[in-house]
């Protein structure tokens, strides 16, 4: 059995190392600059708040974690994490997914142009603002996890599985 590790927020250098934080009752809040990228690891039951613009973040082996990120200047990259959600304030270029259960990504207005790349992910939902001055409520959409393959005339098609019910 390993031991607990010490929770760690440390700048090294240009990049911000947040890791073995559990049930943190407490927001976990970074001061960035726009040379920064941060590395958040190993991290359980916790909310990050990034404010400023930072180069890039990067998740790796969470549950349960919130972040909120004012804007960065490349991407969000997060690799086998569960039950994860994202609230992006100003803009976030890329989102790239890659074995991630259970993701809501809550998009605000100057966040529209957002690319999101999915890899081994379950149950992704984006969460969009209301159209300019529409009075309605943010609209939830959910990411394909189905793709349906065939070959057509000697070429190999893939389409997204809708389901409607």
């Amino acid at each position: 059995m390993r031991a607990k590790k010490q929770p760690r927020k440390q700048l090294h250098g240009n990049k911000w190392f947040i890791e073995h934080y559990e049930n943190s009752g407490e927001i976990i809040e970074l001061s960035t600059k726009l040379s920064h990228s941060v590395l958040i690891s190993r991290c359980n039951k916790s909310i990050v708040k990034v404010d400023n613009k930072a180069n890039a973040i990067s998740i790796d082996n969470c549950t349960d974690l919130s972040i909120i990120v004012d804007s960065l200047v490349s991407s969000l990259e997060v690799i086998k994490a569960s039950k994860f959600a994202l609230q992006v304030d100003g803009i976030v270029p890329t989102v790239v997914l890659d074995q991630v259960d259970g993701a809501t990504i809550y998009l605000g207005d100057a966040s529209s142009e957002t690319e999101i790349f999915t890899s081994k992910c379950s149950s992704v939902n984006i969460v969009l603002p209301p159209k300019d001055g529409a009075d309605e409520d943010d609209k939830e959409c959910p990411l394909p996890e189905q793709i349906r393959s065939f070959i057509k005339d000697g070429v190999v098609v893939s389409e997204v599985v809708e389901h409607i019910g």
